[in-house]
């Protein structure tokens, strides 16, 4: 199974993500693959296809660390792009808030990476929109994303972070929650 760990975000936020993504549809002939509303969330970590084995592990090992971790809020704003928005194939909005869920995806990163899995590289927390699959005007795209680079989705509390399953089907993923983890929950 397709496992990943996760932070859902609010309803008022993901209507006005869907919008910017409204905003680049019209504006320009580039090929993205949107993500749909209801899948938008920001990934903590991607592991791939595991067992049940692994997913019990993860799921002691995330709760083991939430539970000293208490609600906090984040704030989405900005479109960014990796590797750039001049050369954009992954179309996102950033996520601040002050380092917690920094510190508690590098505290998770270091324990997941003793049970083998791979340590993350340069992470960027961010909610992925859209993914670029071919540009007829790379400048028009550019410039669209310029003028939302400012942009401001709103403000969420974090209350629990979500393992995830992903199943791939031609229309698109479908997620599915496996476990909720409820931050500052000591079971």
């Amino acid at each position: 199974m397709r496992v990943f760990l996760a932070i859902e975000i609010d309803d008022y936020i993901k209507n006005k993500i869907d919008e910017t993504q409204h905003i680049i549809r019209e504006n320009n002939s580039a090929n993205i693959k949107y993500v749909e509303k209801e899948n938008i969330h920001l990934t903590i970590k991607f592991f791939g296809e595991i067992n049940d084995k692994q997913i019990g592990n993860i799921s002691e090992i995330v709760q083991s660390t939430v539970e000293k971790y208490e609600e906090y809020s984040l704030k989405v704003v900005n479109i960014g792009a990796f590797p750039n928005i001049y050369r954009p194939r992954v179309i996102w909005t950033a996520v601040k808030d002050k380092n917690v869920s920094m510190n508690l995806i590098k505290e998770l990163d270091e324990k997941f990476n003793k049970i083998g899995f791979k340590k993350e590289k340069d992470y960027v927390p961010h909610i992925t929109i859209g993914r670029v699959k071919d540009i007829a005007d790379k400048d028009v795209l550019t410039n669209t994303l310029k003028s939302l680079k400012k942009e401001y989705y709103g403000k969420m509390k974090v209350e629990k972070i979500c393992l995830k399953s992903s199943r791939l089907t031609p229309e698109g993923p479908i997620y599915e929650n496996i476990r909720e983890f409820k931050l500052g929950d000591k079971l």
